[in-house]
């Protein structure tokens, strides 16, 4: 009986922590999707649509957005999920999520260096996130 007990309020922490990441990963969502909104913006603001680099991060902000979207349903689909399959699909959509992630990143700072090479010419700072 002891065990079961201890056994339940194991599960029941841990389906907690899963809930507790979801949610961090929902909240980095809607920060992804408020920086490109201010990205674009910016670049529109600043008439610097002709800027590859401005365009190149921008491009990679919504890879890692689209990244962070696939993560956190992903994980919020594998909370309480019993099929040993789709909690395996679901994983993998999940690590698909974070590639994207990097990729974004890795993406945004080949823009960012372009942005700096950009002011270099033309003599103007912007924001490089």
């Amino acid at each position: 009986m002891k065990n079961k007990t201890i056994e339940k309020q194991k599960s029941e922490k841990v389906l907690a922590l899963e809930k507790e990441v979801a949610l961090g990963l929902w909240v980095q969502v809607i920060g992804q999707l408020i920086e490109i909104k201010g990205l674009s913006g910016l670049l529109y603001a600043e008439d610097q649509t002709d800027s590859i680099g401005e365009q190149q991060v921008l491009a990679a902000v919504w890879i890692r957005t689209i990244g962070q979207i696939l993560e956190a349903v992903s994980v919020s689909s594998q909370i309480n999920e019993t099929d040993v399959n789709r909690l395996q699909q679901e994983q993998k959509l999940a690590i698909t999520g974070d590639l994207l992630t990097a990729i974004g990143a890795a993406y945004e700072v080949a823009g960012g260096v372009r942005v700096l090479e950009e002011e270099a010419v033309t003599a103007r700072s912007r924001i490089i996130p």
